[in-house]
């Protein structure tokens, strides 16, 4: 390469792609993001396995009443399938709108295009922000300045001049210029890489990792259990019709398929609503993850302001006539190749020529200063210099006179952005980062005022009452950023760090960033440091920018949202766009996924119970060879009304119940347990009752004991909100209008002949109802009474509670 700097094409491992290409993806894979996502690490396909064998065992012993349960786990697959792929559907739709997209040079004409119609000789124009689409040779260059960390690890940027190569997946950070394209898709470097890691799937989400952890806690149980079972079958040489129904009334009961299905489904349906409010969710499990955030950074421009810029005053240093003031400033501003917005603002109200630049500097949030050498002529070179007023004074490259420095003070303090224009006779430095801006003549003060979204401070409320931690990260000096700050409600009292008085110790680091809420004058590479040490500190930190400066800290963070209005690179290493740019969206999908996680882990109450009640009566009834009180149809009819309708409607209904972040397994089981083996007892008690101690049939001891099972199950569907310190909850209304609706049909069932045929029970005397809901009263005293054991309550509240 032309500039010195190694090829990234070389010595690339595998493994290394997949990590450097981890929130990259070829640029058409927005969407495909989202599939994976979908598909990876679902664990519940493992139980519909488990499940189809017994169906298709159930089915060839010609029990087919039996196998209804193995049916119901198929068609709850095929449900939650379609929920999820149409849920990628409309995701699909929105991720057109954040694809890259490329400026192509075709016929003398600039025209747009999206990533997947660009070709091999097509000249792409690139500027700050640009994600590079394609490989190709630089053949014009005016200080383009690329970051390749994504494909090299390689943090700093490189300089390319002309017949350089260029590769996809790289983004522009500062200047601009033209390449020729020569590869694209897969064929280019990053399409390449990402063919090698094809392997590579995004993190689960910690709802995800804590269910992961909750089925393979019940699959610990299931696997010693079955062979527990398996051997007493064997040894009592049990008929295998009767091995059959025991191993599928036994070991199905186990399995919470549902909870992972109805986990999936819930993603997508959030997904879904999330997108109707213009909230794009590019990876499917982000939805929940957003539950977990505690901490949100966000940058000032484009998130609490506007991100438009208005010229609000120019003043001019004493001697500086007005008129030639303007023209210096008018023709700076159109012949710099950087086109950011200060310049874009001061050219529409100076509209100037371009001239003949002999050097140029481009804009960086590294150094904070643009610049530009005009050539006069024969008489040399003017060098032109506008950036932050305090970073060149700093410097010692400007001194600004003490009327500019009263101004500069009070917009500042108003909460204006200030630039400083000044002229030189020195030339343009060939390394800014360490040599700085050459020494000024101050010309002129540029007031810019920047205009605050007007749902800024009721979102940063919201996010206060949901106990949302809010760390403001500019680059900005610290009058301007504090009064925005204080302007949208971010108390007076709240801690203010500058970035040159950030500690480089990475514990001195971490206690800073946790400490101070206010950041300015903050580098990327501060920003993604100060990203790092709040996750390094425990925080689950969900990053908000729109710019490529926010680039690093967004990779850093454990929640990259990215403003629909930001650069390409920004959007496409997001997990979440908020496509119309309104900063209330996000407190919503907070919301959202505290929603998500809350029904979930009520869910997983409900469907850890069934497991705990299946492996007691395995270890009491199944493996020392009794009776067992239920055939699977019965079961089926129990898990229908108990288990699978109210799950359903549970997963839409709001929860009044906590969170239980990093110790959901302990908090379940806190519940499930004592309801589990409660139930098991009280279903032995009434098949015992009605079957040995009244002496009617096995039929009628089946039917009670189902009966116990689902009055208990109704019952504590009812009781699922409750816990240690939320006694006071009350029931809802709708719960209780679905519980009761369910009993009606467990009393239509047993009232009509042929639904009580079908399902093998009988119709109960008086004095069988009478045991039966004895039995379930018992069942519920010995839940309550475990529930208050201290070694119960103490897996649910937290330790340090």
């Amino acid at each position: 390469m032309g500039n010195g700097h190694p090829s990234p094409e070389a010595g690339l491992s595998t493994r290394e792609a997949e990590g450097r290409l981890r929130k990259l993806g070829p640029p058409s894979e927005t969407s495909s993001r989202s599939t994976s996502s979908i598909v990876a690490g679902n664990v519940f396909t493992l139980f519909n396995l488990i499940i189809g064998i017994f169906f298709v065992l159930d089915l060839g012993l010609g029990l087919y009443a039996d196998s209804i349960f193995g049916l119901i786990a198929v068609v709850n697959s095929y449900i939650g399938i379609r929920q999820e792929l149409k849920a990628k559907a409309t995701l699909d739709e929105l991720a057109v709108l954040v694809a890259p997209h490329a400026r192509v040079l075709r016929d003398g004409s600039e025209v747009e295009l999206i990533s997947t119609e660009v070709v091999p000789g097509d000249v792409i124009q690139v500027g700050p922000g640009d994600q590079l689409v394609a490989d190709g040779e630089v053949v014009s260059s005016r200080g383009m300045t690329l970051d390749e960390s994504m494909l090299t690890g390689e943090a700093d940027g490189i300089q390319k001049g002309e017949g350089d190569r260029v590769l996809s997946g790289s983004f522009c950070v500062s200047g601009s210029g033209h390449y020729l394209v020569d590869a694209v898709r897969e064929q280019s470097y990053a399409g390449r890489l990402a063919g090698e890691a094809r392997t590579f799937r995004h993190p689960p989400s910690p709802l995800q990792e804590e269910v992961n952890r909750v089925i393979l806690a019940a699959t610990y149980v299931m696997l010693p259990l079955a062979a527990i079972l398996i051997l007493s079958l064997g040894v009592r040489s049990v008929g295998l019709q009767s091995a059959a129904q025991t191993a599928t009334a036994g070991l199905v009961t186990l399995i919470p398929e549902g909870l992972v299905l109805l986990m999936s489904v819930t993603f997508a349906v959030a997904a879904v609503r999330l997108a109707k409010r213009d909230t794009l969710v590019q990876q499917m499990s982000a939805t929940e993850s957003l539950a977990a955030v505690d901490t949100i950074c966000v940058d000032k421009t484009g998130t609490l302001t506007a991100g438009e810029l208005r010229l609000t005053a120019v003043e001019f240093a004493d001697g500086i006539d007005p008129d030639a003031g303007a023209a210096a400033l008018g023709r700076f501003a159109a012949s710099a190749g950087d086109r950011n917005k200060t310049l874009e603002t001061i050219a529409e109200r100076f509209p100037g020529k371009a001239g003949r630049i002999s050097g140029e500097v481009p804009f960086s949030s590294e150094w904070k200063w643009s610049g530009i050498a005009l050539a006069n002529g024969g008489s040399g070179a003017s060098t032109y210099v506008l950036g932050a007023p305090d970073i060149l004074a700093e410097s010692g490259a400007l001194t600004l006179p003490p009327r500019l420095a009263k101004k500069l003070e009070k917009e500042t303090a108003a909460g204006r952005r200030v630039v400083a224009f000044g002229q030189s006779g020195e030339a343009l430095p060939s390394d800014p980062a360490a040599s700085g801006a050459p020494r000024l003549t101050p010309l002129a003060l540029v007031v810019l005022e920047e205009t605050l979204r007007p749902d800024a401070a009721e979102t940063i409320a919201i996010m206060r009452e949901q106990e949302v931690d809010l760390k403001l990260i500019s680059g900005d000096a610290a009058a301007t950023v504090t009064a925005v700050a204080f302007a949208v409600g971010v108390p007076r009292e709240a801690g203010v760090i500058e970035g040159p008085d950030l500690p480089d110790d990475p514990e001195q680091l971490a206690k800073a960033a946790v400490e101070n809420t206010i950041f300015c004058r903050i580098k990327p590479e501060q920003k993604k440091a100060l990203v790092g040490a709040l996750v390094a500190a425990g925080r689950y930190v969900a990053m908000i920018g729109d710019g490529v400066n926010d680039v690093p800290a967004l990779k850093r963070a454990r929640m990259a949202v990215s403003m629909g209005s930001g650069t390409q690179v920004t959007k496409g290493v997001a997990d979440v766009v908020l496509l119309e740019d309104q900063f209330s969206r996000l407190p919503e999908a907070v919301g959202e996924g505290r929603r998500i996680a809350r029904n979930i882990h009520r869910l997983g109450r409900l469907y850890l119970t069934k497991t705990v009640y299946a492996a007691a009566l395995i270890l009491l009834v199944a493996v020392p060879g009794f009776a067992f009180p239920f055939l699977p149809r019965h079961l089926t009819v129990a898990a229908f009304l108990t288990i699978g309708i109210p799950s359903f409607v549970l997963a839409l209904l709001p929860s009044d119940g906590p969170l239980y972040r990093g110790r959901l397994l302990r908090a379940l089981a806190a519940f499930a347990v004592p309801a589990g083996v409660a139930t098991a007892l009280a279903s032995i008690l009434s098949f015992f009752l009605v079957d040995t101690v009244a002496g009617e049939s096995l039929a009628a001891g089946r039917t009670a004991a189902t009966t116990t099972l689902i009055v208990l199950g109704l019952c504590f569907i009812l009781l699922l909100e409750r816990g240690p310190g939320r006694e006071h909850i009350a029931i809802q209304s709708n719960m209780l209008a679905m519980v009761a609706a369910l009993g009606a049909v467990f009393a239509g069932i047993l009232a009509l002949p042929p639904l009580r045929d079908f399902f093998d029970m009988v119709l109960l005397s008086a004095p069988e109802w009478f045991l039966a809901l004895f039995s379930a009263a018992v069942g519920l005293t010995i839940a309550s009474l475990m529930w208050k054991l201290p070694q119960i309550e103490r897996l649910e509240v937290p330790a340090d509670a």
